[in-house]
């Protein structure tokens, strides 16, 4: 006859407990369960991008618009320079505007630098062009810059500056919403992963 103690027993129920939850925790790299019992994961990441492009792929910024869309911008002649991260950028000017696209390859930082600094106030994106998170930055009555991340590591600018020219033109009244469009169309042009 065997006799267990109460000490025991808590001792052994303890264990018991103790290996029947182990068996129930989660693999690796599931997604925990937040309080109100949603499920939390990359496609809730603000900043995620589901279909990132190869920015990479461009390696001219001034052909990340293309002929027709330019002529249909009205933008000019492209003028080569360099961003303020050393990356090679391209403009387009005159009287009526003034759009500068600069690629941003070489920091891998994505768009969360942006979103921390520029975001929403709680380092989120601001904006989306097209399915793709980005920031508004820069924005006064005549000028809006949007960053668009492409990818976890890359994004592009697009500046839009309204002209001496272009003050009337009501197309131009919103630079954000210039600049969002002009983002669109370059998105347009980068390819895929």
């Amino acid at each position: 006859m065997t006799v267990h103690t109460t000490r025991a027993t808590l001792a052994v129920t303890a264990s018991l407990l103790t290996v029947g939850l182990a068996g129930c925790a989660a693999p690796p790299g599931t997604p925990e369960p937040t309080a109100n019992g949603e499920a939390t994961s990359a496609a809730r990441d603000p900043l995620h991008i589901d279909k990132p492009k190869s920015l990479r792929a461009i390696a001219d910024p001034c052909q990340l618009l293309t002929p027709a869309q330019l002529q249909h911008l009205n933008a000019g002649t492209p003028e080569s320079g360099q961003s303020q991260w050393g990356q090679a950028e391209c403009t387009w000017r005159n009287q009526q505007l003034r759009i500068n696209i600069a690629p941003d390859t070489v920091q891998g930082q994505g768009l969360r630098w942006m979103a921390k600094t520029a975001g929403d106030g709680n380092g989120n994106p601001n904006a989306e062009v097209n399915g793709y998170p980005a920031v508004h930055y820069g924005i006064s009555s005549g000028s809006c810059g949007t960053y668009v991340g492409t990818s976890d590591k890359e994004l592009f600018l697009v500046n839009f500056q309204t002209g001496s020219e272009g003050k009337g033109n009501p197309e131009y009244a919103d630079p954000c919403a210039m600049a969002d469009r002009i983002a669109g169309l370059v998105l347009e042009n980068i390819p895929s992963v």
